[in-house]
């Protein structure tokens, strides 16, 4: 007996399915959005940035990425805004927590969430006592940011 390899593509059934994942056709997100959110990833790996960007794009999300605090720093600083950046907790170039904390004192509001395979207590506690406000494990899942999403454009 053959076995047939099915890979899931979006369908007319797929589209009748109630809740977030709902899709009007082909190339639309699987969201929308009261506002026109926008986000910032910021993970000096070039696979996740890849996964998290196009994740949260999936989900109807404007999405920019950048590979390093400074970079972040530096686009903030030209009078780019988001709603939301995601920051891996362990960047190496310029640490998470400064990278936080120099954006917070550039008069960044976003909601800035941290983002992390592993961390340790402490790291958190350091996370966000340098502004951070919210942390979650990776790999990023819609579980855990849509909530975060859909707070955002209620607010």
């Amino acid at each position: 007996m053959a076995h047939e390899i099915v890979s899931h593509t979006q369908t007319q059934e797929d589209d009748k399915r109630p809740g977030p994942s709902t899709r009007k056709g082909k190339g639309q997100p699987f969201m929308t959005w009261k506002k026109k959110l926008t986000a910032l990833v910021v993970d000096e790996g070039i696979t996740c940035r890849m996964l998290e960007k196009g994740f949260l794009s999936a989900y109807g999300v404007e999405t920019e990425a950048v590979d390093t605090g400074p970079a972040a720093i530096q686009l903030m600083s030209s009078g780019s805004t988001f709603h939301l950046i995601f920051i891996d907790m362990h960047l190496t170039a310029m640490k998470s927590p400064e990278t936080i904390r120099q954006l917070r004192g550039l008069g960044v509001s976003s909601r800035i969430v941290g983002i992390s395979a592993v961390f340790t207590e402490k790291e958190r506690h350091l996370f966000l006592e340098a502004g951070g406000d919210d942390y979650m494990e990776k790999p990023m899942h819609p579980d855990t940011f849509i909530p975060i999403l859909q707070d955002l454009d209620n607010h």
